[in-house]
């Protein structure tokens, strides 16, 4: 990183950034939560709960993910430059905590909250989302390299 001024951000520049670290949070859930069905032979939720408890817990797991990020965020353009370890680690346990405290609330049994592994890889889902957009903003923040391009969007050299 540079030493030299910090290039600034706007909100919506942080927001669409927050926006795409929950698009890929959402993803990893999508895919992971799916292999861990087509080989146990389970779904997350088979309590006869309400269809909107699952939908709901990773709603408010997403909200503390995008408060988290925005906290993140303010703190990196304050001038902070290295990633803060407790905030990968509270979000971890919080996604953990959010699923098995509410499912346990929403009626889910001990197998699919605390027990889950379901409920087990949203720790590195949103640890590795929050890591991911750290680095993102950080390098557009404190470096001067310009934005990735595609092979054709480089311009010819010469030829």
């Amino acid at each position: 990183m540079s030493d030299g001024p910090r290039r600034g951000v706007t909100r919506g520049y942080v927001g669409g950034l927050i926006a795409a670290a929950a698009i890929v949070a959402v993803a990893l859930t999508v895919a992971c939560w799916g292999i861990i069905a087509l080989l146990s032979g389970r779904d997350p939720v088979t309590s006869a709960v309400s269809a909107a408890l699952a939908p709901s817990l990773l709603v408010a797991a997403l909200a503390m993910l995008c408060v988290a990020l925005w906290r993140q965020a303010l703190a990196l353009l304050r001038g902070r430059r290295s990633v803060s370890v407790g905030v990968p680690v509270s979000l971890a346990g919080g996604a953990y905590l959010v699923w098995c405290l509410g499912g346990g609330l929403g009626g889910l049994s001990i197998d699919e909250t605390w027990l889950s592994p379901f409920a087990a890889v949203l720790a590195p889902i949103w640890a590795a989302s929050s890591l991911l957009f750290w680095s993102v903003l950080a390098r557009r923040v404190y470096t001067d390299r310009p934005a990735p391009r595609w092979p054709w969007e480089r311009e010819d050299d010469g030829e």
